[in-house]
């Protein structure tokens, strides 16, 4: 009888390990096998290098993951402002997002760094920074908002446009209606060249710059060309003034839940999409300059001179950064 038992108990242990063993082997299965898909929301057009990037990005990872990552991609503000996009990150309607720097302040205080007139010396400069330790700083400081940093795109550096009169010196920008993002320290910006700083969401902005709500506006080239804001302004200053980067996020939640092997997809395709979208935006801006040319729009250049004119009338922004706990820490990264 004892020996019977034993038996039956071995068997039945047996029998229990079995199924177990099926029960994991089928969830593995199931999850090897589980598809998901990636809203990705942006506000440009896809004609830009980060329209292009975003698409491009969603062939690379479907084709890396063999369809299991699919990538649906809304350009041109279809699914809102960059602020509302990345709210439904937050919300988890939306997955990825590459914002415009400047309404980022809002989630995370330290991006306002991005705002300081004349931070990076050259696109490289940029480079090195935002793929760097500043981005690095700044990556951890979004995780804290529900968002993962995958890298930083190109926007290339701003210029000034306005239907008035050419801009060459600080004294021209006195009174100007410009149009600002809702960064603080953008308001502050053209607020130390006595011009004023009115907050007007990015899809209206055309609009606004036709009926003569602002005089204008600050924009890289490519936003300048693809939204067509020189056929409603006179007047094209290129003063690169300041910088324009894409930081490329992806809602944590949705990444945290993604299996190890198609993380490291997403984190392989990423990289590779930012080191080709940084030699678009670069490629791109040629051709934007020759549309410009061909255009009514008069064009004038800042001179070295007249640079420092403008850096040293805009120097109280850096005052103003300087009192943001951490500021210090961001700057040495830049300067690095």
């Amino acid at each position: 009888m004892k020996k019977s038992a034993f038996n039956w108990m071995v068997g039945s242990l047996l029998i229990v390990l079995f199924l177990t063993g099926c029960g994991q082997e089928d969830a593995a299965s199931g999850e090897a096998d589980k598809e998901y898909t990636i809203k990705f929301a942006h506000v440009v057009s896809p004609s830009t290098a980060k329209g292009k990037a975003a698409e491009k990005f969603g062939e690379l990872i479907e084709e890396k993951t063999d369809g299991q990552i699919k990538v649906e991609v809304y350009p041109d503000s279809q699914l809102g402002s960059d602020r509302e996009i990345i709210e439904q990150m937050q919300s988890g309607t939306v997955q990825m997002n590459a914002p415009f720097t400047g309404v980022l302040p809002t989630f995370v205080k330290e991006f306002e760094v991005f705002d300081l007139p004349f931070l990076f010396e050259d696109r490289d400069h940029a480079f090195k920074a935002t793929n760097g330790e500043l981005g690095n700083i700044l990556g951890e400081k979004l995780e804290s908002q529900g968002m993962h940093l995958l890298g930083f795109w190109d926007g290339g550096f701003k210029h000034l446009t306005n239907s008035v009169h050419p801009i060459e010196t600080p004294e021209d920008m006195n009174e100007l209606k410009m149009r600002v993002s809702q960064s603080p320290l953008l308001i502050s910006q053209f607020q130390a060249v006595n011009a004023g700083g009115v907050s007007i969401d990015f899809s209206e902005l055309y609009t606004a710059l036709q009926t003569g709500t602002v005089d204008g506006q600050e924009n890289p080239l490519s936003n300048v060309v693809s939204k067509k804001f020189y056929e409603v302004q006179d007047y094209l200053t290129l003063s690169s003034h300041g910088y324009m980067a894409y930081p490329l996020v992806i809602s944590s939640k949705f990444y945290d839940e993604l299996p190890e092997d198609l993380q490291t997809a997403v984190d392989e395709v990423s990289k590779e999409v930012t080191e080709w979208q940084w030699e678009e935006a670069k490629t791109d801006e040629e051709a934007y300059m020759e549309e410009l040319n061909d255009s009514d729009i008069s064009i004038n250049e800042l001179s070295a001179e007249q640079k420092e004119a403008f850096k040293e009338a805009m120097s109280s922004v850096y005052d103003e950064f300087n009192k943001l706990e951490g500021s210090e820490e961001l700057l040495e990264a830049v300067n690095k």
